[in-house]
């Protein structure tokens, strides 16, 4: 009996010796074992990355989709049309202009120079990457350094903008970049679309935020000069029908040598997040969602739309942009400032469900 045992013992001591080993084997191959499962490890993430992370699938669909793809060539390619309408246009007016001319002593009104409005983010420049960046370090929404190094080194480009603004360039057109970006952040803009090969990157055709809350100022200055053939945008904000853009309420954190610091330990940020970003996701928390919600402003933004509509395709051209906007923004008085675990119960509480009822035999 004692020899049994031993023998037993001896065994299960080589099955499990040999269970480690190849589990062991088989992660140094591949990682294929994971730490824990995802669920479980879904658990373990705090409120303001479980934020971010409902941003995961916008941002995968911008990434990988063909629909996506095809949806920007889309824009692209109608803007092209407006074009060629306006230029055919124009050769008619110039001829009706010359016989007038002719014809008689009168002066004929002079025709202002044709243009073409963009938006730059999300309608030139794709964001996707600056937005993965968040997911994985939702901290560093408050770091002073994150959007001037992206804005620095970004070059990625929407698909068709490039051959839509040569295309514009080659027939002649003014082309105006209007930008929700800040006056400090013109000078490396600049430098980018002039890397990027794109025409009219001056000074005169780059026109940044006026802090005004709305491009209504650099669009009205534009059509006293210019004969504007269409605006591209990814925002209500990026055309002429008075929409208020959101503006940035985040404060954020300088270091004393504006370089960002990291714990020598983890390699993580060492600067405070102004969001709260707590793993005690059950503590009480007074929330009023009816009342929040009683301040979005979306259905204004819904009804200007509705009021421009057969704008839309010709004059206006909207890209699409699901990762980001004034669309969320406007749920609420100051949604940026309000903590993870709010934003996230707004977002629910502003869906329309279907509401399914159970059918009685």
């Amino acid at each position: 009996m004692k020899v049994f045992r031993r023998l037993c013992r001896a065994a299960l001591t080589a099955l499990f010796v040999s269970a480690v080993a190849f589990c062991h084997s088989v992660s140094a191959a591949g990682n294929t074992v994971p730490s824990m499962p995802l669920q479980e490890e879904m658990q373990y993430l705090t409120t303001s990355r479980l934020a971010e992370e409902e941003n995961l699938l916008a941002i995968l669909w911008v990434q990988r989709s063909a629909e996506f793809r095809g949806l920007s060539y889309q824009a692209y390619n109608l803007a092209a049309m407006e074009v060629d309408k306006a230029l055919a246009q124009r050769r008619k007016k110039e001829k009706v202009l010359r016989k007038m001319k002719e014809n008689s002593s009168m002066q004929p009104n002079h025709l202002r120079p044709l243009a073409v409005v963009l938006d730059i983010d999300d309608t030139i420049i794709c964001n996707a990457p600056f937005e993965v960046f968040f997911i994985e370090h939702p901290e560093m929404k408050v770091n002073f350094d994150v959007w001037n190094q992206w804005i620095t080194k970004h070059n990625e480009l929407l698909p068709g903008a490039v051959d839509f603004l040569k295309y514009a360039d080659e027939r002649g057109l003014q082309i105006f970049y209007v930008t929700g970006r800040g006056p400090q952040d013109k000078d490396v803009t600049a430098r980018f679309l002039q890397k990027a090969g794109l025409p009219f990157t001056d000074e005169t055709h780059l026109l940044m935020n006026d802090r005004s809350g709305s491009k209504m100022n650099q669009f009205t200055k534009l059509a006293r000069r210019y004969d504007i053939i269409c605006y591209l945008g990814d925002n209500v904000g990026d055309f002429p029908i008075e929409a208020v853009r959101d503006e940035n309420e985040i404060k954020y954190l300088k270091t004393t040598d504006n370089k960002i610091k990291n714990d020598s330990a983890g390699g993580h940020s060492s600067l405070k997040n102004t969001e709260q970003d707590d793993v005690k996701t059950n503590r009480p928390m007074p929330l009023d969602v009816s009342a929040m919600l009683k301040h979005d402003k979306n259905k204004k933004r819904n009804a200007i739309i509705d009021a421009n509509k057969k704008l839309f395709g010709t004059k206006f051209i909207l890209l699409p942009n699901p990762m980001y906007g004034d669309w969320e923004r406007n749920l609420a008085k100051k949604y940026r400032k309000l903590p993870a675990e709010q934003r996230i119960a707004l977002r629910k509480a502003a869906l329309k469900s279907f509401e399914f009822k159970e059918e009685t035999k």
